[in-house]
């Protein structure tokens, strides 16, 4: 392959937006991944929004064209595949030494995301999603296509919340023909944590490698983490291949034994061990809409089963307890209100993990230090975005607020977002909403106004004008008061 002009891969990537490849105008850049950026663009003769997939540069260079044949065979057949829990491959294309891959744009967040900013679903979401999944994979099997990379990721959740698979092809480009090697240069932690013990060894794959990855992405959605979170790509793919997952009623206590024993039997490490077919995982699935949740753990809500995933089992007694205390001080403080206790700031302990910190301060969300150690000890991850926002949530509606300090907490958010705008467009958004609101608390309407007219309305016309917003309650009241103002 020849090498790029210059102007192409040159210059920062975001470059590309207002860029029109073929009938596709760029407009916005969605994210980024192992194989390819993602763009919103506008396919100019339709008049329509989608989603377009460039090929990075550094993951088809090098590459035989015999490999970049196989991966245009494979995206040709995933847009042959027409199914409401299939992300719509449209078309494919080549344009200025760019490959690119056309495909149905949905609006929404995927399953990763989702859990990020909410936690572990409940027994009844869940199974829905398991169920769009499972049936979509049975539409591809049935057409003969493995994916080879499902992974929370690759599950989009549309603004009605079903669950659609994307990404269709894609993974072509990564499939190999030997065992990996898990030591070169490139191998992500994103690749392991959901390949299946043969797809590890580079055998021969059929569905049956799909279905241990949705059984290892199900096990992460339920239990927040997961089953093999080894600190490097060696140490996962060794567990895969070796170790038995901790069983998950010991994350999800409330879950039906039935859902855990199906989720186990899809990560078997033999193939012949799982569900014959994707038909036979769907009965399985389908005789769960009844089952009943654990009596003693009925009344479990999703944080309390994320907590949960996030510290060692012996402490499951300790956080019952505080959760109560925090629950007793609730009821107090309405009680009481002019008091307006807060709790008392102390250090905390850091763990092993920026999603094991997150946890732990949403167990104490009352205290700031709680936040503070998130962004602290893991500054560069997505949680200390989140950890910021809710810290700044947190001076926004205590009794009495703060709007000072949350008004400096959503201006730093504002900055550390600010670096990578483009991926942290969502929280972007609510850091913006959450400074004007400050400032209004403040008395500061100048400013206020200033943010509203300059930023909210114009960077998030999309976002403020919309018909439901994805968002903190608090936020999403004052948007909504906001559209009123501006006569949305």
């Amino acid at each position: 392959m020849s090498e790029p002009p210059p102007d192409i891969f040159q210059h920062d990537q975001s470059d590309l937006v207002d860029r029109t490849l073929g009938d596709f105008r760029l407009l916005r850049r969605l994210g980024v991944g192992g194989m390819a950026e993602v763009y919103l663009a506008e396919q100019i003769s339709l008049r329509r929004s989608v989603a377009v997939k460039i090929l990075r540069d550094d993951a088809v260079s090098g590459k035989n064209n015999t490999l970049l044949q196989r991966f245009e065979q494979e995206a040709r057949a995933a847009g042959g595949l027409s199914h409401p829990n299939i992300v719509q491959v449209y078309m494919i294309g080549q344009a200025e030494h760019l490959h690119y891959i056309v495909q149905e744009y949905v609006q929404g967040q995927n399953l990763s995301q989702w859990v990020k900013r909410n936690g572990p679903p409940n027994f009844l979401t869940g199974l829905k999603w398991m169920k769009n999944v499972a049936v979509a994979l049975s539409a591809a099997s049935a057409a003969g296509i493995v994916h080879r990379d499902i992974k929370p990721e690759n599950i989009m959740l549309t603004g009605g919340e079903v669950a659609k698979v994307t990404d269709f092809g894609l993974a072509q480009l990564n499939e190999v023909s030997e065992e990996m090697n898990l030591t070169q240069a490139g191998t992500t932690m994103g690749t392991p944590l959901y390949m299946s013990p043969e797809q590890i060894r580079g055998e021969k794959l059929d569905h049956r490698t799909d279905q241990y990855s949705l059984g290892v992405s199900c096990y992460h959605m339920f239990a927040g983490q997961p089953p093999f979170p080894g600190k490097n790509s060696v140490s996962v793919a060794v567990q895969h291949l070796k170790e038995e997952a901790k069983p998950l009623s010991r994350h999800r206590r409330d879950l039906p034994e039935a859902m855990c024993q199906t989720i186990h039997r899809m990560i078997e490490k033999k193939p012949e061990d799982r569900f014959a077919t994707f038909e036979d995982l769907q009965d399985a699935l389908a005789q769960l809409d009844h089952a009943a949740l654990n009596p003693a753990m009925a009344d479990t809500f999703s944080v309390l089963g994320w907590v949960r995933s996030s510290l060692p089992s012996p402490m499951i007694a300790i956080v019952a307890i505080l959760i109560c205390g925090v629950a007793g001080m609730g009821v107090g403080r309405q009680i009481f209100r002019p008091i307006g206790l807060e709790i008392k700031d102390a250090e905390f302990t850091p763990e092993d993990t920026a999603a094991q910190q997150f946890a732990r301060a949403i167990l104490n969300s009352g205290n700031p230090a709680a936040w503070t150690a998130v962004f602290e000890k893991f500054p560069q991850t997505d949680e200390a975005l989140w950890a910021r926002l809710h810290l700044g949530l947190h001076y926004l509606t205590k009794a009495p607020s703060d709007p000072v300090k949350s008004g400096d907490t959503f201006q730093k958010l504002i900055q550390q977002a600010s670096l990578n705008p483009t991926e942290n467009h969502d929280v972007l958004f609510l850091a913006y909403l959450g400074r004007a609101r400050a400032a209004e608390d403040h008395g500061d309407g100048k400013y206020r106004d200033e943010l509203v007219q300059t930023t909210l309305a114009t960077d998030f016309a999309s976002e403020m004008s919309a018909a439901v917003m994805q968002g903190p309650d608090v936020l999403q009241e004052y948007r909504d008061r906001l559209k009123v103002d501006l006569g949305i």
